[in-house]
């Protein structure tokens, strides 16, 4: 079976859980004897993709025609300006910073250009930017064989909708999170529009969590018969169990890791550290990630005079996302509005235990683990000083937790994914 995927983004370059959900699916289908195709908007060379092919988009020559181009070891292309989880106003932001100047030649292979890529190079807002990788898909797609389509999240449900009526192969589209859940009840409709384009004309649709499925279901209408609930799993760690790195002194260490943005709740997180340092002073919060909200919640925490129980490291590649999770106490998912929340299930994996909210999908999998609402930030004070209180609590937790963890696999999830592929097949 030869599955042709689309997506924004492949490890080690990635701004949040979509590439390490792609990266688990794919790996674990291969090993089911499925042969995967994956188009993102950029390859950079470095990427651990050894069980498929990974192609990029920005490697396309001025005739149209494909080829890798490698010079002085390394690939030549644009650098792609389509980002997982950005915003309208991310990309124009983005935009504003290249330069402004035109580069002669019109073959986007150009060294030159590629070294030094200029705003000429890129669409006028994202959503030239999503119509461009539309086109180059399918380009690319013409010299490939495959027998089903896999899109992953908006931005590619334009290039997974346009293949299907092309090719009439069945498409699948994969809901990892919603407009809804980064943006609120606002949001961009026109990303709205192209989350409705997929769910509406894909074969099947898969969400995260029946979290994710209800909203789904809710905002763009899709029969509940086309739509299947496929969590997202876990490669249990197998390396030696290691002391905690001493980063924090004394102090117990309470970690946020993720997207400093809206929907993750790191503005709760802090209030609710501030409560928490007001109980018990021996604490460090480290809040890891970037995002949007990171300078005024710096500014937040200097306001409330915690600057020193707060660290703050900025993004964090795998291995220092490990070793984070190794090095916390307590792991917190304050969460807005999650589809899933992988990073829990990474914490308890480093027998790290979590507090997540409830309006996370990943509690759909890990019942034991102890919940609050998001706005609570009294409650989760409250759990926090607690639960970092009493050794027994969070070994406990950890325990419970981890036998549940435990039955969730990437391997079940590709057998899940490949059955619904071979119904569909079966359906033509």
């Amino acid at each position: 079976m030869r599955i042709l995927m689309l997506g924004w983004e492949y490890p080690p370059h990635i701004s949040g859980g979509l590439g390490i959900a792609c990266r688990g699916l794919t790996s674990a289908l291969s090993e089911l004897h499925t042969q995967v195709t994956f188009i993102v908007p950029k390859v950079f060379g470095d990427e651990d993709a050894s069980h498929m092919k990974l192609l990029g988009t920005t490697m396309i020559h001025s005739d149209g025609s494909y080829t890798d181009v490698v010079e002085d070891g390394g690939t030549i292309g644009i650098p792609a300006l389509l980002q997982p989880y950005w915003s309208a106003e991310d990309f124009t932001q983005a935009l504003k910073q290249m330069p402004a100047k035109q580069v002669v030649g019109s073959d986007i292979h150009a060294s030159s250009a590629s070294r030094n890529p200029s705003r000429a190079h890129y669409g006028s807002d994202i959503f030239e930017e999503v119509a461009r990788f539309t086109q180059r898909v399918l380009t690319i797609a013409q010299s490939l064989e495959f027998d089903i389509i896999h899109a992953h999240d908006w931005m590619t449900f334009s290039a997974g909708v346009s293949l299907k009526n092309i090719t009439g192969k069945p498409l699948v589209i994969h809901m990892h999170s919603l407009e809804k859940d980064r943006s609120g009840d606002g949001g961009n409709e026109r990303i709205k529009g192209f989350e409705k384009l997929g769910a509406q004309n894909a074969d099947a649709v898969i969400s995260v969590s029946a979290y994710t499925r209800e909203q789904v279901a809710r905002e763009y209408q899709v029969p509940v018969e086309r739509m299947h609930v496929i969590h997202n799993g876990l490669y249990q760690q197998n390396r030696v169990a290691e002391e905690k790195k001493n980063i924090a002194g004394e102090r117990k260490i309470v970690l946020f890791l993720g997207r400093v943005t809206r929907q993750k709740g790191p503005d709760y997180f802090v209030e609710a550290a501030a409560r928490a340092l007001s109980i018990d002073p021996d604490i460090l919060f480290i809040m890891a990630g970037s995002g949007d909200m990171l300078p005024r919640l710096q500014n937040r925490v200097k306001d409330l005079g915690i600057e020193d129980s707060f660290s703050f490291p900025g993004f964090l590649n795998d291995r220092e996302v490990e070793n984070m999770f190794a090095a916390a106490d307590l792991y917190i998912m304050p969460s807005v509005s999650e589809p899933f929340g992988i990073a829990a299930l990474e914490a308890i994996n480093q027998n790290t235990p979590a507090l997540i909210s409830r309006q996370s999908g990943v509690r759909e999998v890990v019942r034991h683990a102890l919940s609050f609402d998001f706005w609570d930030t009294e409650r989760l004070a409250d759990l926090i000083v607690n639960s970092l209180r009493y050794d027994e609590l969070r070994h406990d937790m950890v325990s419970m937790a981890r036998q549940e963890v435990g039955r969730l696999r990437w391997s079940v999830s590709a057998e899940k994914t490949k059955k619904l592929y071979h119904q569909l097949l079966n359906a033509q």
